[in-house]
């Protein structure tokens, strides 16, 4: 699509690698910075982008024009940039590990994309969010952690004898269980907080800037709230519990990884079901108590 075009037309650069693919970024100018800084015109958390790697110009005849800033490298269209280079509709650019596609978009154009990004990143069932889309957001918040030196946590959470719902009510059933486990579980977290259907009947959280006390009390609270709710569905009434194993973490200590966070969830996880389920087996320092849980 040209800029003459009758419809109304914006610059977008659009993610084409892996981490964060189909993602659209509309162009404001008239000067926007690229980089892996908080405060960037496009804010791009990303390997191999620099906190202020390029840089976006807008001139007067409604031309863009992409720099490099400092010494960091830019490929446009294969070839390595070297100086303030035009922008054509097509053109393909790579920073550090991301790559993208330069466009003039209408507003159908964009919904579109949105609706295809959002196909790739939520899970077909429940609309939270894949397991894809959680493992890079888990990496990406342990880096912002660290930075901030401010806590996260990571629960993980299964619904307790899944297998035999699915057996003795079937698949449809069990379907609407996951589902109105998912509506149940966005009501228990902050808007800025990142819930994902992990696989079968496993779910993840990741919680920003808590205590380990209030994550304690919050997945003590899940558990207590779907021991006592119904699932009624097609004449079937059913009560379930679930099982929650949590880490948490300062954000001081470089050596844990994000690994790490994700593997001592869900060993708390198995202690939990292992302990009996229908509770949570919360991190150290608080995982030597005796495991905090309900009576079946």
């Amino acid at each position: 699509m040209s800029k003459s075009s009758a419809k109304k037309v914006y610059p977008c650069l659009i993610i084409t690698s892996e981490e964060g693919l189909g993602t659209v970024c509309r162009l404001t100018g008239p000067e926007m910075v690229i980089g892996s800084d908080e405060g960037a015109g496009l804010f791009l958390p990303m390997r191999g982008v620099d906190r202020q790697h390029a840089e976006l110009l807008l001139d007067d005849s409604g031309t863009w024009r992409i720099n490099s800033r400092s010494d960091n490298l830019i490929i446009q269209n294969g070839m390595l940039l070297t100086g303030l280079t035009l922008l054509e509709d097509g053109d393909r650019l790579e920073l550090g590990s991301v790559s993208f596609k330069f466009r003039y978009f209408d507003e159908e154009d964009e919904r579109y994309h949105a609706a295809l990004r959002q196909l790739a990143i939520r899970d077909g069932l429940t609309e939270l969010y894949n397991v894809r889309f959680f493992a890079d957001a888990l990496v990406k918040e342990h880096e912002y952690s660290f930075r901030k030196q401010s806590s996260l946590a990571l629960l993980f959470m299964d619904i307790d004898h899944f297998k035999l719902v699915n057996d003795r009510f079937g698949h449809a059933y069990g379907d609407f269980v996951l589902k109105e486990l998912a509506m149940m579980l966005t009501t228990k977290i902050r808007g800025y907080d990142l819930l994902a259907r992990y696989g079968g009947e496993e779910f993840v959280f990741l919680v920003r800037e808590e205590t380990e006390i209030a994550v304690q009390e919050l997945a003590q609270r899940i558990c207590k709230d779907v021991q006592n709710h119904v699932f009624n569905h097609a004449g079937i009434r059913a009560k379930l519990t679930v099982s929650i194993g949590y880490f948490w973490w300062d954000g001081k200590d470089r050596s844990t990884t994000s690994e790490d966070l994700l593997r001592l969830a869900d060993d708390n996880l198995y202690k939990a079901k292992d302990a009996g389920r229908n509770r949570v087996v919360p991190s150290y320092p608080l995982a030597e108590a005796e495991a905090i849980g309900h009576d079946t």
